[in-house]
């Protein structure tokens, strides 16, 4: 983060004091917006629902269960002796504990496979963005949601551009 406001500083530096030589080529791309249009990106967000809905399933069950559990202990809790209710009260913290750990254990497995799945993607994005940038003469290109881009003109939002790039990459890559 500190590389990029050196560069950025640097970049307006240049501009600001004026320098002569060619104009400079900046854009911008939206990468949540590529992975969400492009096609490998929709593949993986469909393979990470997928996944996400098992887990909400086992999860739900869980609940339920535990919904149950409590319902049925609040019904019979007058008619149980102190001991037995304290017992069934403690079988209650011991089930919701465990279902605390399991949506917990959820969560890591979900972002766990969310970086599995982007990974190789970001990784692609990269090469295809510096061949761009090369290939089209780019000096700058910015992450839209970085810390302090506060606004840019559309005029340099390349991010459909580099959909469409990513997209013939990507089919090329599927036919070998």
């Amino acid at each position: 983060m500190k590389r990029l406001g050196w560069v950025l500083a640097l970049a307006f530096l240049l501009v600001s004091v004026g320098v002569q030589a060619a104009e400079i080529k900046i854009g911008v791309i939206d990468l949540q917006l590529v992975v969400r249009k492009s096609e490998a990106g929709q593949k993986a967000l469909k393979e990470l629902q997928a996944k996400f809905e098992v887990l909400k399933k086992k999860l739900q069950a869980k609940e339920e269960e535990l919904r149950k559990f409590k319902e049925d202990l609040e019904k019979k809790a007058p008619l149980l002796s102190p001991d037995v209710r304290q017992e069934k009260e403690r079988q209650y913290q011991k089930m919701l504990r465990e279902y605390q750990a399991q949506r917990e254990d959820a969560q890591y497995e979900m972002k766990q496979a969310e970086e599995k799945a982007l990974q190789p993607i970001m990784k692609d994005l990269e090469k295809v963005v510096k061949e761009m940038a090369q290939k089209e003469g780019y000096d700058l290109i910015l992450e839209k949601r970085i810390p302090g881009v506060y606004w840019t003109s559309k005029r340099i939002d390349i991010t459909d551009h580099v959909v469409e790039l990513y997209n013939q990459y990507y089919r090329s890559k599927e036919k070998k």
